[in-house]
């Protein structure tokens, strides 16, 4: 009889069983189920869900764990409707696997895993549960309704109180019973995990070295590599001389791509130090010429004619008939995402055949990045996916990983690539540069209108577009018959963007009268999902338009959001929430400026109270309230802990941080050109999680967009200045400048 090992069993799951443990939840698949159960002794439930005969539960995570939680909160899904304590679940991470997929693309973004998987992570576990209550159940031969599963036992409701059979002896036989069609699920009354702040599965791991990032991959054979990257974006080496470099200790080789060079060697440091050596003529690359000083300039100058996105009421006749009229350009520059953990892959290549470690945010354009790269069919590139040191959405572009397979077919031996920091900034797939122009109209103390009217470059219509990247993984034809058809519908405007209108398109306020319009600008310059994507941009914008007629109208900003939001709303529930938090009506101390803004994305609202101080002209934030409605928080310390991630994310790119290029050459290469907000800057994060019993919501991002145009809502308190540009600590410098 075939043993084989429990990560054996589940990479042999993942790699070319995924159809078989989908069979295993009907009936065609019973005979497989059963032949597995008696050759390991584990009961494959279903896709995600396998009991061991140890007891132990080994749980299939589709999304990737970047730092927001989600293996444990599926973790605490899975070990509350089956009935297992949760250190007994084991969390492996899917690799690309079309039976994962959602709308053909398997992806962790948008804030959406725990929406996603809340009633269908627990529905697979509620049916693992009644597979091992019906299989104790036939050997005692009583009721499943006399029986109940308890911390990994099924035992007795009424009898004998030690009758009880643990997990691990019942996986034989329960790969025996039917596949339960609708199994029932616990309520929230009966939830003993979820709902409760409990320990992340991962925080030892993390603490003791143990946990697995892709820079820590290690594979029999591996060499490592060291990518040179032009000066501009997309520059191509026309000559490389490198034969010093390629005498080196430990160097394998230097190479020469369309995207670069890359010097190979036993050891990264030997390849790092042999860069030295290199020289390398590029040709003028895809963004040559591109300064965006000049950019923003003609932003600020266009005649903003965008597409209608939404409209109602008469806002020119609002505009015409007010006492008094708000308003100016708001702006958001270009950022990088900046993760701790450096773009990196290993990569090994043999015939048609790759297999990518990775820390991605998705396996299916990992997949399409590497297959396109390298000319091979998307389903000979196996991925595995590892911990992420920080995604933000940069992890969902492939390109890291489609050079490391490049690398490793020319060597033939497995690769690791690591980019330097300046690389990573430099070869970014950035946000986009945004300018909206807003103007709000007041007659007798209250809001008559408002409009606004934006320009941005489109992230589905990049020059390397993930558009196209998703729909490469289509027949050929049809894949290029939707990109041309899609990039025509954005190109000629006819609709916006929604990664540009979000957060304003679907803003809660009710003005009366009120427009939006939005035009895409383009540059060759790649641009891509960034943490809250353009709720970070949108609700600068709304809250900061909000701030100006709340002044104008000389109304508390947390009574004008209230008129201008739907009553009894989930919206004013937070405020009201955060009213108290905050101790708003009590007057701030001396030489403190208090600042309020709200936003709703994701499904989930949020609002935030700034409390800012200027020391020596800079601005420092100095506490934070923050009140989230995420729907039911499964663990509210994660809840709590991604709130303060957000905020302080958020902080940084609000206060400092901007892309800049000069002819095509990004000006930020480290740290000390885009800061991060440091330890001894952090302001006093207050969080308040309402209770509710909906259904979650998204956490990952929503805590992002109220904190800019708070701390700008705060500095305008303080001080009188409006701040209508980010970084704002650049805007405050050059106040007064023309």
């Amino acid at each position: 009889m075939i043993r084989v090992s429990r990560r054996g069993f589940l990479h042999g799951v993942l790699a070319g069983g995924g159809a078989l443990a989908l069979a295993a939840c009907g009936g065609s698949g019973r005979a497989t189920r059963i032949q597995h159960a008696d050759a390991t002794g584990a009961l494959v439930a279903n896709l995600y869900i396998t009991v061991l005969e140890t007891g132990r539960v080994a749980l299939i995570v589709n999304k990737a764990e970047i730092g927001q939680g989600v293996s444990t909160g599926y973790a605490t899904l899975v070990a509350d409707e089956l009935g297992v304590p949760i250190d007994h679940i084991d969390v492996e991470f899917a690799g690309a696997n079309r039976a994962m997929r959602k709308m053909n693309l398997q992806l962790t973004g948008g804030s959406t895993s725990m929406m996603e998987a809340f009633v269908p992570l627990r529905r697979a576990a509620a049916s693992a549960r009644e597979m091992l209550i019906a299989a104790a159940a036939a050997q005692w031969q009583v009721p499943a309704s006399a029986l109940r599963a308890v911390d990994g036992h099924v035992v007795r409701i009424t009898g004998e109180p030690d009758t009880r059979l643990a997990f691990g002896e019942l996986t034989r036989r329960a790969a025996r019973m039917a596949v339960p069609e609708s199994p029932r699920l616990k309520t929230a009354a009966e939830f003993t995990l979820i709902g409760r702040a409990d320990r992340r599965i991962d925080a030892r791991s993390k603490v003791d070295g143990s946990a697995q990032f892709g820079i820590d991959v290690a594979v029999a054979g591996m060499c490592n590599a060291y990518a040179i990257h032009g000066p501009v974006f997309g520059a191509k080496p026309l000559s490389v001389r490198a034969d010093a470099a390629r005498r080196r200790p430990g160097v394998i080789d230097v190479l020469a791509f369309d995207w670069g060079v890359a010097i190979v060697a036993d050891k990264f440091w030997q390849a790092r130090a042999a860069a030295a050596e290199v020289e390398v003529v590029w040709d003028h690359g895809q963004v040559a010429g591109l300064d965006t000083a000049r950019l923003q300039a003609a932003m600020r100058e266009h005649e903003f004619k965008g597409q209608v996105a939404q409209e109602y009421g008469d806002v020119a006749q609002a505009l015409a008939h007010a006492e008094v009229k708000i308003g100016g350009l708001y702006e958001a520059p270009y950022l990088a995402h900046a993760t701790l953990e450096p773009q990196n892959a290993t990569a090994s290549v043999t015939g048609d055949k790759v297999t990518i470690w990775a820390p991605t945010q998705s396996p299916t354009l990992t997949q399409a990045f590497v297959a396109h790269a390298l000319g091979v069919e998307v389903d000979d590139v196996t991925v595995h996916v590892t911990l992420c040191g920080g995604g933000f959405g940069r992890r969902a572009v492939g390109d890291v990983c489609a050079q490391a397979a490049q690398i490793a077919r020319r060597v033939k031996r497995p690769v690791k690539l690591l980019w330097t920091r300046e690389s990573d900034m430099t070869q970014a797939w950035y946000r986009p540069v945004y300018t909206a122009k807003v103007e709000g109209a007041v007659r007798g103390n209250q809001v008559t209108g408002a409009r606004v009217r934006s320009i941005a470059q489109s992230i589905l219509m990049s020059s390397e577009t993930m558009l196209g990247q998703v729909l490469s993984m289509l027949p050929a034809p049809l894949g290029d018959k939707v990109t041309g058809a899609a990039l025509a519908v954005f190109s000629t405007n006819s609709f916006g963007d929604p990664t540009t209108t979000e957060g304003v398109i679907n803003s809660p306020y009710r003005f009366g009268n009120f427009a939006f319009t939005t035009e895409p600008v383009q540059t060759k310059l790649p641009v891509g999902f960034w943490r809250s994507v353009g709720n970070s941009v949108t609700g600068f914008v709304m809250e900061g338009l909000i701030d100006e007629l709340a002044a104008a109208a000389h109304q508390d900003p947390f009574a004008l959001r209230r008129a201008l939001l739907p009553a009894n709303s989930k919206q004013t529930r937070v405020l009201d929430a955060l009213e108290a938090l905050s101790g708003w009506s009590r007057p701030p101390v001396d030489g403190i400026g208090r600042g309020l803004a709200r936003h709703f994305a994701f499904e989930t609202e949020v609002a935030e109270v700034a409390e800012v101080a200027l020391v020596d002209d800079r601005i420092v934030v100095r506490r934070v309230y923050c009140v989230v409605d995420c729907g039911l928080a499964v663990n509210p310390d994660i809840v709590k802990a991604q709130m303060e991630s957000s905020i302080l994310f958020g902080l940084s790119a609000a206060l400092d941080q901007e892309i800049t290029l000069v002819d095509g050459v990004v000006q930020q290469r480290n740290f000390d050109g885009f800061p991060v907000l440091r330890m001894h800057e952090a302001p006093e994060i207050v969080v308040q999680i309402l209770a509710s019993d909906a259904p979650p919501t998204g956490v990952g991002e929503p805590g992002l967009p109220p904190i800019a145009p708070a701390v700008a809502s705060a500095i305008f308190r303080l001080t009188g200045v409006r701040l209508r540009r980010m970084p704002l600590q650049r805007a405050w410098n050059e106040r007064g400048a023309a």
